[in-house]
């Protein structure tokens, strides 16, 4: 991929999604990755599902 390629993409990531970072034991994090490795799911799917599970709960919780 070419610069300007690489440039366009970036500009669009830094456009329509954020970054978050966590710091968690490193225990914990292998048990997590290797639960969704067997359940054949990304990180970014995981954390993406949780987040809206719990917005959905939140939302129903006030209805």
């Amino acid at each position: 991929m070419g610069k300007t390629s690489t440039q366009v993409k970036q500009r669009y990531l830094d456009k329509a999604y954020t970054q978050i970072a966590v710091r968690l034991q490193k225990e914990l994090v292998a048990q997590w990755e290797e639960a969704i490795k067997t359940d054949g799911i990304s990180k970014a799917e995981f954390i993406r599902r949780a987040i809206t599970q719990y917005l959905d709960s939140k939302q129903n919780s006030q209805e």
